[in-house]
């Protein structure tokens, strides 16, 4: 092939991937890798081509000034596309290793999903450093999004705007989206102001009722979060830009304040006393019960299915389901289930094959961008065919290699034999929706039931993506699909977690080859010197 031919079929490809990126047809990442190959192609073929320019045009001064003429005009129309391409396609790199200059998933995830116009203003303190940056990470979060407008002002330079916007202290963000304003002060961390954001697009306020009274790990939700403040090597941070969420393990502390910060409302229920559902009652979270509940109870959330309601049932090998439960909740559905501990050895979270790991989901609202999550200690559930009108989705499954143990506990109170083994995959959490047997076709409900509360609690919602799943469920549950779906607030120290076969490698190489290594060259060191 000819140089020629080379620097043709160069711009040709750069114009095609050009093309590509310009109708968006492909991912971000995609359409992001494809603009960097078609760049250095242009820039081989532009090089290539300068390199076979003559400095001096050849033929008399007439054709060298339309040579020259048309080199600089080749140069300016380069340069001019160049910018263009750049303003078209702009993408951010942040070279840190700690990923400092890049805003955090809560705020761009929701202003790349926006779908009505957002204005945020941010009154910063011009001398506070954590203020500066704030106001450079959403300057670079808000670049080529039109419906997102962001303005920061040094309150010191303009207390009269800030005084009829109600201001009056320093970093201060006024959020308004149509008629709704949401005002956060003392805002230095850019994924606090990312969830603020859902609350000023939230158009009506959702609930959610937690039944107590069985032994379920709710409890009212704190008038105050206990926070830790660590100190990083980058030194003492001012407090709220790196707090740690100190509570109990068992606990739902971290799911309460995940739904505070997006907008939804919570209250306990006690459906021993309960003659009816509070009207209220977006959803109905039935999360960990360790007794059985009465049949007037299991009617009562019946009752509240058949009539169109939501309800998430987080169950566990110890929760009392059989009976009325299983018969009113359950098996109207095709669903059953038995008190028993699913556990996986191929996928697990670190070297317990009782937590069973789930990378693959089906498509579901649900499940949309998740990655992966844990189901810890969780009992299996039997899924049957569904009756007409009703849609039946396993969100999450064991694998192939996976089987089941009956859980001591289990096996102590009720004097009976461990159930036999049962390999192949175990369905962890379903979800399903329609219209309950026997109700109206106008009355359609939402139900989901996975074999494990533990995956919302304290001690695993911060782990992968449980938080997204549990936050997701409620969501879904409730129809809260007008606001944009973020991951939330981690608030726990960073770690790295490593699996058996990591463990077992980083033992070897530190413990065990490190030593002998340095023992070995010191004793070659002493032979050469002796």
């Amino acid at each position: 092939m000819t140089r020629a031919n080379i620097i043709v079929a160069a711009l040709a490809v750069g114009a095609v991937a050009c093309g590509l990126l310009g109708f968006g047809g492909m991912s971000e990442t995609a359409s992001n890798s494809i603009l960097f190959v078609a760049c250095l192609l242009v820039l081989l073929a532009l090089f290539m081509l300068a390199v076979r320019l003559p400095l001096r045009g050849s033929g008399s001064r007439a054709s060298a000034w339309v040579t020259n003429a048309a080199i600089v005009l080749g140069a300016i129309a380069v340069v001019t596309g160049a910018n263009v391409a750049l303003y078209r396609h702009d993408v951010h790199l942040d070279v840190s290793q700690e990923a400092l200059n890049t805003p955090p998933r809560q705020l761009t995830d929701v202003i790349a999903q926006l779908r009505t116009p957002l204005a945020l203003t941010y009154f910063y303190n011009a001398s506070d450093p954590n203020a500066v940056a704030l106001r450079d990470l959403v300057q670079i979060a808000a670049r080529n999004h039109p419906l997102f407008a962001f303005r920061a002002i040094d309150l010191d330079k303009e207390p009269g705007t800030a005084r009829d916007l109600g201001v009056r202290a320093y970093n201060t963000a006024v959020l308004q989206a149509e008629d709704r304003k949401v005002l956060v002060e003392s805002v230095i961390d850019p994924a606090r102001l990312g969830l603020a954001t859902l609350r000023v697009l939230r158009k009506r306020t959702e609930t959610v009722c937690f039944v107590t009274g069985h032994g379920e790990t709710f409890r009212p939700m704190p008038s105050h979060f206990h926070y830790s403040h660590v100190e990083t090597l980058k030194g003492h941070e001012t407090p709220g830009a790196g707090d740690v969420l100190e509570a109990a393990p068992e606990q739902l502390d971290r799911l309460q304040l995940a739904l505070n910060q997006i907008g939804f409302e919570m209250r306990e229920l006690v459906t021993a006393t309960a003659s009816a559902i509070p009207p209220d009652c977006s959803v109905i979270a039935e999360i960990g019960p360790r007794t059985a509940l009465t049949a007037d109870e299991v009617q009562l959330l019946g009752n509240y299915l058949k009539g169109g309601g939501r309800l998430l049932l987080l169950l566990d090998p110890l929760s009392e389901i059989s009976g009325d439960f299983e018969r009113l909740l359950l098996r109207p559905v095709g669903l059953a289930s038995e008190a028993a501990i699913v556990v996986d050895p191929l996928n697990h979270f670190r070297t317990d094959a009782d937590k069973v790991a789930v990378p693959y989901y089906p498509t579901h609202p649900i499940t949309k961008r998740l990655a992966l999550t844990v189901f810890p200690q969780a009992r299996p559930l039997l899924v049957a065919q569904p009756p007409s009108g009703v849609s039946l989705v396993v969100l999450a499954a064991s694998s192939q290699d996976s089987y089941l143990k009956s859980p001591t506990a289990v096996v102590a109170a009720t004097g009976g034999e461990a159930p036999s083994a049962k390999s192949g995959p175990q369905p962890l959490a379903v979800a399903l929706e329609g219209t309950w047997p026997g109700a109206g076709e106008d009355k359609r409900f939402r139900l989901i039931v996975a074999g494990t509360s533990k995956l919302a609690s304290n001690e695993y919602f911060p782990y992968v993506s449980n938080g997204e799943l549990s936050l997701s469920m409620l969501r879904w549950l409730a129809e809260d699909d007008a606001s944009p779906s973020v991951p939330p607030q981690r608030l726990k120290l960073p770690e790295i977690v490593l699996t058996s076969r990591q463990m077992r490698d980083s033992f070897l190489v530190l413990e065990v080859l490190l030593p002998l290594s340095t023992a070995v060259f010191g004793m070659l060191m002493w032979w050469r010197r002796r």
